[in-house]
């Protein structure tokens, strides 16, 4: 099942640009959903960075929990407006207020580590302070640094160096639910650092093992899952846009990828699977509930259907 990013405003801002990017580049099939949405056909539902949670939306999601849901919270959501205190205890964590520097480091831990440099990597968004709560797994942790830059204090790197481990966590799991400490995704649409990608996509693989849709291709790919009666679809669309003009990406030339594994979450197996318009055949197999089959090219664009 796809997974649900409750939305923050009616118009698009640096969270929904963030979480979009994200998603799309780590190929999660998702919906941007609302307060007066069905969350139970979701398997996970995220809190992006600054979502109110309050009156009929906090016993929605409350329920939606305790029926087995999984929540990723960022930032200030599940908290109150001050970030002193949580109004989603389930999130394993207690606030004590946005922390005093601008910028600060994540410190990956061994659980959420794959595919993450060895190193310490910079936030440029001011996070919360919180403590893990009774239950709760600290993921990643935060390096401050030595001090926060002023006329009073300066260094002359863009941020000032790490100095040692803080005692209050980047990221927290407790069961089903996970917290990062951090507006992650509008930290994304604003600096594009991969960390911060890999720290999400590091928990969500913790949230949810069995996504609909794996695809092995790089994070230029966009691929979607949609229903045709019985067949099921896979789009795979590959096109590099490249900063060419003042204020325009363009596209000019189709680069194509060879061999792409497709894994689609898929109860019984299908009868065939085959590239369209072209209609030619792939071999396939099944086990486990999901399809595993390998895309021979996409030139710009394929078209996979499980029928």
């Amino acid at each position: 099942l796809p997974t649900g990013v409750l939305g923050t405003t009616q118009s698009t801002s640096g969270t929904d640009e963030g979480a979009t990017r994200m998603l799309t580049q780590l190929k999660y099939q998702f919906d941007v959903v609302s307060e007066v949405s069905d969350l139970k056909q979701y398997d996970l539902l995220i809190l992006p960075d600054a979502l109110p949670v309050a009156g009929e939306l906090l016993k929605k999601i409350r329920a939606y929990i305790q029926q087995g849901g999984a929540v990723l919270a960022t930032g200030r959501s599940g908290l109150d407006g001050e970030a002193r205190d949580v109004v989603l205890p389930e999130l394993g964590i207690q606030p004590v207020g946005i922390s005093p520097f601008t910028t600060t480091y994540i410190r990956f831990g061994k659980a959420v580590s794959t595919g993450v440099p060895a190193s310490d990597h910079v936030m440029y968004e001011t996070g919360v302070r919180v403590v893990a709560g009774k239950g709760a797994e600290v993921l990643a942790g935060i390096v401050e640094p030595y001090f926060e830059r002023s006329w009073e204090h300066f260094c002359s790197h863009n941020q000032t160096p790490g100095d040692k481990l803080s005692p209050y966590p980047a990221a927290v799991q407790k069961g089903r639910c996970a917290y990062i400490a951090f507006p992650i995704f509008r930290a994304y649409a604003a600096h594009g650092n991969y960390p911060y990608r890999l720290l999400v996509a590091n928990i969500l693989q913790r949230l949810l093992p069995e996504p609909l849709l794996c695809v092995a291709a790089p994070t230029s790919t966009e691929a979607t899952v949609m229903k045709q009666g019985k067949r099921t679809i896979v789009h795979l669309l590959h096109y590099c846009p490249e900063r060419r003009a003042t204020g325009m990406d363009l596209i000019e030339d189709v680069v194509p990828l060879q061999n792409v594994p497709v894994s689609l979450k898929l109860a019984r197996a299908p009868k065939q699977v085959y590239l369209a318009p072209e209609r030619q055949a792939l071999t396939f197999s099944h086990s486990d509930g999901r399809v595993d089959v390998t895309v021979p090219e996409v030139r710009g664009h394929a078209m996979v259907v499980f029928e």
